[in-house]
């Protein structure tokens, strides 16, 4: 009985946890990020660099959620985007999906949060997968 009971729980998570998702407004640059509710991307600060050693992407966004609530909104929102946490000895927030790595710096001050995030996509050559 307990199998049945477990399913459906999971069921009612996904099935809350997708529309948070679904809603949420996306990084120009990269297209599959989502940015925590409330936040605006920082357009200016979009930087982009690609070459044989593979593709790094710079993004930017701000908002008035806490640091804990960035972090958390990552938590559960990247993994149903195939992203894995990628534990860090410094506690750094960083996600790892096949050969790219996601990584994020958060800052308050003045009340605003600002939310940085580097893409890394490393060449197949590299065997990163």
């Amino acid at each position: 009985m307990m199998a049945p009971m477990s399913r459906f729980a999971l069921a009612a998570v996904i099935a809350i946890a997708a529309p948070a998702i679904a809603e949420a407004r996306y990084f120009a640059a990269i297209d599959d990020l989502p940015m925590p509710p409330g936040f605006t991307e920082v357009a200016s600060a979009a930087e982009s660099f690609a070459g044989a050693g593979g593709r790094i992407v710079l993004v930017e966004a701000e908002g008035e959620a806490s640091g804990l609530t960035v972090r958390d909104f990552y938590y559960e929102a990247l993994p149903q985007l195939g992203w894995g946490l990628s534990p860090q000895p410094d506690g750094a927030l960083v996600f790892q999906r096949g050969r790219e790595r996601l990584s994020f710096t958060v800052t308050t001050a003045n009340g605003r949060t600002r939310l940085g995030a580097q893409l890394v996509v490393l060449p197949a050559s590299t065997g990163g997968d």
